[in-house]
């Protein structure tokens, strides 16, 4: 109930659109009603009246006076018939019907019941407009809020899990909480209305019969409440079959260049076929028991109304205590019950299966982000000084340490490479400085401010990042190179040009066939790597960040490439900081500082010339790499 209660506060910033639409449910369930009342009026004019007119007119064939034929045209209704009914209202049936003629009461009645169809249709019409949109935008806050927390996860958390499963989360589970929202409580307040309406006419017109067939009742709430509970649990499994099947249609989609390179095609298409046989049959499952919830209500009124069909005939030919309209009012009501239990009974499944989506959703609502702007934080002023890395220790998920006491530091205007064997951990050195993650010991300090005491808005406004893969975006070129950008406006175009210029990519986008809005694909599928690396490399020279991160910046360079753009970066670094990480150490070899890491400690750090004269870790690298 829990888990409603908070999915129902979606609701609340359109709470007058609802009440609105609860409104027009009211009056939906009360036309309903109205319209079934008429039931008995309309069989007694119909067939009694008339009827009891005919046989006189035979019984006295002589009678020719206008004055005996009005009498027996205006016969009036049983007193017991409307006796029970509320005075105003008596009255006005008495006028309408009892004091006026057959076929001019017949005439009134019609008109009557085409208006309230007519009110309760209108009614129907303006809930579900009004609904729709109260859920649809629901819906989208819920998917907003979802993605808003995703942004605010560090990257343990997308590295911890698939993202197939993620994005399961934000679309299909989202969709199965559609039916429990809005449209659930739509088709429960009408539903429960409509069938209150049913019953207190059944109630009116014979207590006895519908206390009897309430004894039916109980046995199918319990089995509809045992339905219930197993489909949760179906649709649960079935959410997650779901999420599986995704995660690996993603993994596919995304690494279609090594399934077709390694000819792994049909193995893939297996592992798919696996999860969609997982999936085909959670949900078939999830489905039966879901469709079985409305023919078990609906037949179990069935019963009741056969049952009662026996009985009341019982009431009227043996024991004559039951008009047969009113007989025929209480059988309607009853069968009328069917529709909105049925309608109950599926808005009892779809909201099981939305309670299992929306535990799913909570439950990644409700992870703690482990990386956040302490209370407090403030805002980091314009670097100035120097970065400093203070006895920094950090593993992954409490493993052994990937990191262990680093110390090093990165004055303004300086160089500094960070070199070493792979795993030895100077990309997660250089992750730790924007916060992607926090160490378990130690601090990294700015102009002596500890990073996390900075808001991560501010920290990351400082820094410009390219990273060892590629990043690109399906857009045109010049929003790749103005992404994160403040520049705007008519200064926008000519900054993004200059940038690509300093980074040597704009000759090649201007030979792609619109030049700068050329759209390049999916992560940059119509770009070469080395295009792709270049297009990052003015985004983060775009942003013109005092400090530069370059992880391997120039990797997917050919030797031409790389050192026209190591000529610009050297023109740019004047008046900037850079932490730079290189496997290839020509890259390296100017830097002011180079820091060699050696499993997750610092083995030393000088310039390129002292680390050469030292028997160490960087010798052997730089031999490895020069001497033949």
């Amino acid at each position: 109930m829990g888990t409603y209660l908070r999915l129902l506060t979606y609701l609340r910033p359109y709470r007058a659109r609802f009440t609105a639409a609860l409104a027009c449910m009211v009056l939906y369930a009360v036309m309903s009603a109205v319209s079934l009342g008429t039931i008995s009026p309309f069989m007694q004019v119909l067939f009694e009246r008339v009827g009891r007119a005919r046989v006189e007119s035979i019984a006295l064939p002589g009678a020719t006076a206008p004055a005996e034929r009005e009498a027996l045209a205006r016969e009036p209704f049983r007193a017991a018939d409307i006796a029970r009914w509320p005075a105003l209202l008596r009255a006005r049936v008495e006028h309408a019907l009892v004091m006026a003629r057959p076929l001019v009461a017949l005439e009134r009645i019609c008109l009557f019941l085409v208006i309230a169809l007519f009110l309760k249709n209108l009614a129907d019409f303006l809930q579900a407009f009004l609904m729709i949109s109260v859920e649809q935008a629901a819906i989208r806050d819920l998917r907003a809020a979802l993605l808003a927390h995703l942004q605010r996860m560090s990257l343990g958390y997308f590295h911890a899990r698939r993202t197939g499963n993620l994005m399961a989360r934000v679309t299909n589970d989202v969709e199965y909480l559609r039916e429990a929202l809005a449209t659930g409580i739509s088709r429960l307040v009408k539903g429960s209305l409509t069938l209150i309406g049913c019953l207190a006419w059944a109630f009116y017109a014979s207590w006895r019969l519908a206390l009897l067939s309430m004894l039916v009742l109980p046995p199918v709430l319990l089995a509809l409440a045992l339905l219930g509970r197993k489909l949760r649990k179906r649709s649960d499994a079935a959410q997650q079959r779901m999420g599986d099947l995704n995660a690996i249609l993603q993994e596919n989609i995304a690494g279609v260049r090594i399934v077709k390179a390694f000819g792994m095609e049909r193995f893939e298409q297996t592992k798919f076929e696996r999860a969609n046989e997982a999936f085909y049959r959670a949900f078939v499952h999830m489905r039966r028991l879901a469709t079985a919830a409305g023919p078990v209500g609906e037949f179990g009124m069935v019963l009741a109304a056969v049952a009662m069909l026996w009985l009341g005939g019982v009431e009227i030919f043996s024991r004559h205590s039951l008009a047969p309209a009113q007989f025929v009012l209480f059988v309607t009501a009853l069968v009328t019950t069917t529709s909105p239990i049925r309608s109950l009974s599926e808005v009892n499944a779809n909201i099981q299966q939305g309670l299992a989506a929306a535990r799913r959703l909570f439950e990644l609502l409700d992870t703690p982000a482990d990386v956040t702007d302490r209370p407090g934080a403030r805002a980091l002023a314009p670097f100035r000084d120097r970065i400093r890395y203070e006895n920094v220790t950090f593993a992954y998920d409490g493993d052994r340490p990937v990191l262990e006491n680093v110390s090093l530091e990165v004055r303004r205007g300086e160089v500094v490479a960070l070199v070493g064997s792979s795993g030895a951990g100077k990309s997660t050195t250089m992750d730790l400085l924007p916060r992607f993650y926090d160490p378990g010991a130690g601090r990294i300090t700015i102009d002596g401010v500890d990073v996390r005491d900075a808001t991560l808005a501010s920290l990351r406004a400082q820094l410009g990042i390219v990273t060892q893969e590629t990043i690109v975006f399906h857009d045109t070129v010049r929003n790749n190179i103005a992404y994160g950008s403040s520049v705007a406006g008519a200064e926008r175009e000519g900054a993004v040009e200059a940038a690509a210029a300093a980074a040597n990519a704009d000759a090649f986008i201007r030979g792609l066939p619109h030049g700068y809005d050329t759209v390049i694909g999916d992560r940059g599928v119509r770009l070469s790597g080395g295009e792709r690396q270049r297009i990052a490399i003015a985004r983060a020279l775009l942003k013109n960040s005092p400090v530069l991160l370059l992880d391997e910046a120039t990797s997917a360079l050919d030797t031409e490439s790389e050192r026209l753009v190591q000529q610009a970066l050297e023109r740019l670094m004047r008046d900037r900081t850079v932490l730079v990480i290189a496997h290839r150490l020509s890259t390296v070899q100017h830097a002011d500082r180079i820091v060699v890491l050696e499993k997750g400690r610092v083995a030393a750090s000088g310039t390129h010339a002292e680390l050469l004269d030292q028997d160490g870790l960087y010798r052997r690298l730089y031999d490895l790499q020069f001497v033949a």
